[in-house]
């Protein structure tokens, strides 16, 4: 019997934000680490708007999704992506964070079903996000899913130094 457990998340605690804190000090390399996470972490689960999903094995925080309304984030990201617009009914992923041994077992795509399941309810219907390209993520996600879209490469995303593609899709995300 599988331990494992994905729920949306409305709000938090001390507990969960040094989780949080913990997974991305394994999650993510060293040059994209988030310079304030507690806060980043406390921002995001505080917002309605937002959609945060946890996975747990046991009690353990093991995958984290942050899902925006594109219209809430545009704004901070457009000077790193120009292109990118408004879009009220679009849902942009901000941050899929797995621990690199649970990767293998495709927890980041059970994330991704969970969040896309929940904008519906949310009516909305559209996602984007920028994906890595040098782990692979961008390309596996593209193969992945019939409706996901590249449209534009960004050089040097968020100053992380290393290109990341703009992906878009619906969130019925139907697989190849």
């Amino acid at each position: 019997m599988s331990s494992i457990k994905i729920e949306i998340i409305t709000g938090y605690d001390e507990r969960l934000i040094a989780q949080l804190v913990e997974l991305q000090k394994k999650a993510l390399p060293p040059h994209m680490q988030i310079t304030e996470p507690a806060t980043y972490y406390k921002e995001g689960l505080q917002d309605r708007n937002n959609i945060n999903v946890i996975m747990r094995d046991r009690h353990k925080v093991i995958g984290y999704l942050l899902g925006i309304p594109q219209s809430n984030v545009y704004e901070e990201l457009r000077h790193w992506d120009p292109e990118m617009g408004d879009d009220p009914e679009r849902l942009y992923l901000d941050m899929i964070q797995v621990l690199p041994e649970e990767r293998r077992n495709k927890r980041g795509l059970a994330l991704i079903q969970t969040v896309c399941a929940e904008a519906e309810k949310r009516n909305l219907f559209k996602l984007s996000m920028h994906a890595r390209t040098t782990t692979g993520w961008s390309q596996y996600l593209q193969n992945l899913f019939a409706d996901i879209r590249f449209l534009r490469q960004i050089e040097n995303w968020y100053d992380f130094g290393e290109p990341c593609d703009y992906l878009e899709a619906t969130t019925s995300l139907d697989t190849v």
